[in-house]
């Protein structure tokens, strides 16, 4: 059913979630999975830094996702990239860079007010994808 499924990873344990879900819908040998992880950047008198302090950390724990999605036979690959612009914007310009069939996204866990104030990421992702996008919500 689709040939290329981006998952967009935040390099939390709770995009686990979604990258299971990338893996229950990839039909082994016909699907590609790209896991997207974008840093986020602030840009300020010193240059840009990164709004993540473990960003590090969650590069590496994306990297573990797509491993582990090879291990159970998927053919996946990572794709990172930084911008001072919002992440659903970049996830939507790499799912259109790589053809993306579905898009599949977790829920903002900035909390309900700041989700009602500046919406969800899987809101924002739905307005900018030029594909399908499967929002998944976060359980706490």
């Amino acid at each position: 059913m689709f040939t290329t499924i981006l998952v967009a990873s935040d390099g939390s344990e709770k995009a686990d979630l979604l990258v299971t879900v990338a893996q229950s819908l990839a039909r082994r040998g016909t699907t590609k999975v790209i896991v997207a992880h974008v840093n986020e950047l602030m840009a300020g008198r010193g240059g840009a830094q990164t709004v993540h302090a473990n960003e590090d950390l969650l590069k590496r724990k994306v990297r573990l996702q797509v491993a582990d999605l090879r291990a159970a036979g998927v053919d996946a690959e990572v794709h990172m990239q930084a911008t001072t612009g919002t992440a659903a914007k970049s996830i939507a310009e790499m799912a259109r860079e790589c053809h993306a069939d579905l898009i599949v996204a977790g829920t903002s866990h900035h909390g309900p007010i700041a989700d009602l104030v500046f919406g969800t990421a899987g809101q924002r992702m739905i307005r900018l994808a030029p594909c399908p996008v499967l929002v998944v919500p976060r359980h706490n």
